[in-house]
This record gives C-alpha cells, sequence and structure tokens, in this order.
C-alpha cells in the first residue's frame, strides 16, 4: 500500500520505491573515519530501501535506470550524516567532495544495480553515486557532473 501511495505523489521519472531480491554480504565500500576503516555491505546498503531512477548519465547516451539507496540514508548508517562534505575515492584514486547541499538538496541514489542486476566492477560497481538529472536539472551542471563517482572504493568525512 505504501509503495502504491509513493508511485501515486512522486513524479513520473522520480525515484521510486523498488523491491528486489537480497544481495549478497559483498563488500560495497569502506568508511574511514578516525583511523579506522569499517566495510560496509550491499546487503547493509540494500537494507535501508531500494529506490528506482531513470535518468540521462553525463557520461553514457541515452537514458539509465538505476537501483539503490538514498545517499543521505547511507550516510546517516555510516554516522557521516552532520558531515559539511563527505569524500568518495574510486579504485582509480579518482576523488570527489561531496558537499552536504547535494544530499539535502536533491535525492541522490547510490547505486546498487542496474536494470535490476547487482553493478559488478565491469559495470562500475558495486557501486556508484547517480544523480537524478532528468527529475533535478540544477544537477546538470559542469560543477556536479564529476560527482558521479564509480567503483566506490571509500567514503569518508570531508575536511
Amino acid at each position: 500500500m505504501l509503495a502504491v501511495l509513493a508511485f501515486c505523489i512522486l513524479p513520473a521519472g522520480a525515484l521510486e520505491p523498488v523491491d528486489l531480491p537480497e544481495s549478497p554480504e559483498t563488500v560495497a565500500f569502506n568508511v574511514q573515519n578516525n583511523g579506522k576503516s569499517v566495510p560496509v555491505t550491499l546487503r547493509q546498503l540494500e537494507k535501508l530501501g531500494l529506490y528506482r531512477v531513470t535518468t540521462a548519465s553525463p557520461f553514457e547516451k541515452g537514458q539509465l535506470t538505476f537501483e539503490g539507496v538514498l545517499f543521505r540514508d547511507v550516510l546517516k548508517l555510516v554516522g557521516l550524516e552532520g558531515e559539511d562534505s563527505v569524500v568518495l575515492r574510486a579504485v582509480d584514486e579518482y576523488v570527489q567532495i561531496i558537499p552536504r547541499e547535494d544530499w539535502t538538496e536533491g535525492p541522490l541514489l547510490l547505486a546498487t544495480r542496474q536494470n535490476g542486476k547487482l553493478l559488478t566492477r565491469r559495470t562500475q560497481g558495486p557501486t556508484r553515486l547517480v544523480y537524478p538529472l532528468n527529475d533535478h536539472p540544477a544537477f546538470d551542471t559542469p560543477i556536479h557532473k564529476p560527482r558521479w563517482v564509480w567503483l566506490i572504493k571509500t567514503l569518508e568525512p570531508g575536511d
């Protein structure tokens, strides 16, 4: 009933709740904080509640459909919700600072799946940060586009 209600309230193409089979205990990324590294699994993430969004990507052609969890919920899970920014570091050492206004002004998605299938290294996973450009065109800027981070290795507090 809640999913039906949410579907009716959200505009077409917006993030919508979705129910998919349980994910494995695969480590999605590590949280680096106060000199400690704590692994976060796909199962832990997806228990926060899955959402689906179809959006354009600044790096791929066409409309892409992703499933994942709200980035703000991930930050609560790992105790970083009070930070002014967080740092995402990819496997290839690509680094982006994500400011608080990004996750408070729009529903950023930490994608764990694409078209219902778990993301793998081959498909830029196990997690990638997705900005819903179709529903939030204010994110479709040269400043925000580099913040689409994939192959995420670590999440840590910003400076």
